[in-house]
């Protein structure tokens, strides 16, 4: 597997890379933008190859974290140390977590997003280099909802490898999920709901791996566990749901299926069933005229 000059592999249990690879064949990896967000939105993935119920776990992280927030005890820290300061935060999530292996490839923001980004075409390569290594099951990503310009930036690399790979390749299942926009406002046909309940102190353990952005910037442990015990409380007004909390993904699966589909396409999908409901209850919870 050849990757970029700047990207490490990291094997947590320390056996050589070829068999942590295929400890993980058919299991499930999450391609995320920042180091701590893989243990936000793909707890779905890691738990159950925590738990052993799927082949382990890969995680993939792009950014070098050269451009962190930070204050407190990390504010006079240096692009050089924040960045070694991240990557061995997400080594030690991945240590925690038990993955099969914690890639991190190490480009710059401003490298990949953009509309003309100036390393797309390699990090594309880079993703699919791995997923042809990890062949996994289910993929975990940002969802192109989000309000993150360099989250968009990795659902679009992530979705380009996706369709790059033969069919046999491809994955069962491709999820787009929750980070800096949650996606309870999807009407419920347009969502999966993934239940974590079991996994909620795991969970804590990862993201407060990340101190650099807890003590350093916000408190995302709290406010990510929160979200998704909403997210299970909310679901449904007279549902009343075993699971006490979820995490929710936009299914991204039909981008492999129909190679015609646009990001405008599939957005638009999404946003006018739910426009087209709050239409129908405004004409019929109109104010009166006076």
């Amino acid at each position: 597997m050849r990757l970029n000059n700047n990207a490490s592999i990291f094997i947590p249990d320390r056996s050589e890379a070829d068999i942590a690879f295929q400890s993980a064949h058919q299991g499930s990896i999450g391609i995320g933008a920042h180091q701590d967000d893989l243990e936000i939105f793909a707890i779905h993935g890691i738990g159950r190859a925590y738990t052993g119920d799927t082949p382990k776990f890969v995680g993939v992280t792009v950014t070098s974290g050269d451009g962190s927030p930070r204050k407190g005890p990390f504010a006079d820290y240096t692009n050089e140390e924040m960045m070694e300061t991240r990557k061995a935060e997400q080594d030690e999530a991945a240590t925690i977590g038990k993955y099969a292996a914690q890639i991190q490839l190490g480009y710059k923001s401003n490298e990949i997003k953009g509309k003309e980004p100036q390393k797309g075409a390699q990090l594309a390569y880079d993703i699919r280099e791995i997923l042809l290594k990890i062949h996994p099951s289910i993929v975990y990503v940002h969802n192109p909802f989000d309000k993150h310009e360099t989250h968009l930036a990795i659902t679009r690399a992530t979705l380009q490898a996706l369709r790059q790979l033969p069919k046999d390749k491809q994955p069962d299942k491709v999820y787009g999920c929750e980070v800096w926009r949650g996606l309870d406002w999807l009407m419920n046909d347009n969502k999966t709901a993934l239940d974590i309940s079991g996994y909620l102190d795991l969970q804590r353990q990862l993201i407060n791996c990340h101190r650099s952005q807890i003590a350093g910037s916000k408190n995302y442990t709290d406010a990510t566990i929160g979200r998704e015990l909403a997210n299970a409380t909310f679901l449904g007004s007279h549902e009343l749901e075993e699971a006490i909390a979820m995490t929710y993904a936009v299914d991204l699966t039909p981008f492999l299926s129909d190679q015609s589909l646009t990001m405008e396409n599939f957005l638009d999908m999404h946003l006018k069933p739910f426009v087209d409901e709050l239409a129908s209850k405004a004409k019929e919870y109109e104010l009166p005229e006076e």
